[in-house]
């Protein structure tokens, strides 16, 4: 009887227990409920706060965050004075994304560094600290070495930076037609031949010699006899053709630039990339009359045959010999290309070669 009686209160406990156990749950749901409830109608107040909080951000400057296409829409309308004041104001923002947007895609060509604006710039270009406002800021003041002495020692000291693409930047300014006259700068451009990229290197190489910096050209001539790097020669080359060929205005003839040409496309063992028929592309164009009275030193039979050699050499990339067959018959007769018919297997370059004979002379 006792027995019975523990179990029935046992029982009697853990039902009590049950529904104790029923209750907690159902309260600690009710709280979770109304806590994600208050959270849910905090959270409109709060996007909304935020945006005021935003809204009271951009009125106190409204150029943060501004973009290139929202400057280029509010500087459109303005008067030329509007737009000065306004262009000053953005180059001094604190952002480096803001300030960075009157410079994109503009050059500016200052007769000195006596005015706001000029002295902005030059501040950016002795200042800067991020690397993309600063390489902006290098290509759009590129004409401007000559405006004051600051502006080309800010160009020399970046020249030497460890950025490749500041001093990318800085060889454009550097080497640059538009300040030929500043004292010293050919020899700071030459200076940009021994860089360890050969982006740099090779540009300087073309544009010292597009530029006529004619102190470089011994230098790059021993460029041209001695290196072994095909992107370097190739852009070389480009230059050296300014001088000598420079298609469409054929106005001058530098002896000493077609040599190196003529020696350039001589180069063995040939390769896809040497030569370059980006070079021999451009020999494709006939010269004026005038350019034939200029270049007393151009001998044709000289080219002809070197073109030939390009084009029956299998190891040449296929477009420079396709493109030698081309400018044989600009510069050639068709005694020539009869002879590199004969000569050359390929069908895609004998089709050349009777293209060629359809209009040569």
């Amino acid at each position: 009887m006792v027995a019975k009686q523990n179990g029935s209160y046992k029982g009697f406990i853990m039902k009590k227990l049950f529904i104790l156990a029923l209750i907690s749950l159902f309260v600690l749901s009710a709280c979770g409920k109304k806590a994600d409830d208050a959270a849910n109608d905090a959270k409109p107040e709060a996007a909304a706060e935020a945006k005021a909080d935003d809204a009271k951000a951009d009125e106190a400057d409204p150029l943060a965050g501004m973009d290139k296409k929202k400057y280029d829409e509010t500087v459109k309308d303005m008067t030329q004075d509007e737009r000065n004041a306004f262009e000053l104001k953005v180059l001094k923002h604190a952002d480096p994304k803001v300030r960075r947007l009157p410079m994109v895609n503009k050059t500016y060509n200052l007769d000195d560094d006596k005015s706001e604006k000029a002295a902005a710039l030059l501040n950016i270009l002795q200042n800067e600290t991020d690397p993309e406002v600063l390489t902006t800021a290098l290509r759009s003041n590129m004409n401007n070495l000559k405006a004051s002495n600051a502006f080309y020692e800010a160009y020399k000291k970046h020249a030497a930076s460890d950025n490749p693409d500041i001093r990318m930047a800085a060889m454009q300014g550097i080497i640059n037609s538009n300040n030929h006259s500043v004292e010293g700068i050919e020899a700071e451009g030459i200076k940009f031949l021994d860089d360890k990229d050969t982006r740099i290197s090779a540009g300087a190489c073309k544009e010292l010699l597009s530029n006529k910096y004619t102190s470089a050209m011994p230098k790059i001539e021993e460029i041209m006899k001695t290196s072994t790097d095909e992107v370097m020669l190739e852009t070389c080359a480009k230059g050296l053709m300014d001088l000598w060929y420079y298609a469409p205005f054929f106005k001058e003839f530098d002896a000493k630039a077609y040599q190196l040409t003529l020696d350039y496309l001589k180069k063995t063992p040939r390769t896809k990339n040497l030569p370059g028929w980006t070079i021999i592309s451009t020999l494709q164009k006939a010269p004026k009359d005038e350019w034939r009275a200029l270049a007393k030193e151009f001998n044709a039979k000289d080219l002809v045959a070197v073109l030939s050699d390009i084009v029956k050499d299998e190891n040449a990339a296929q477009m420079a010999r396709e493109y030698s067959i081309g400018a044989i018959g600009v510069h050639g007769t068709k005694a020539d290309l009869e002879a590199l018919d004969k000569a050359v297997s390929d069908d895609k370059l004998k089709k050349e070669i009777a293209k060629a004979l359809e209009t040569a002379k």
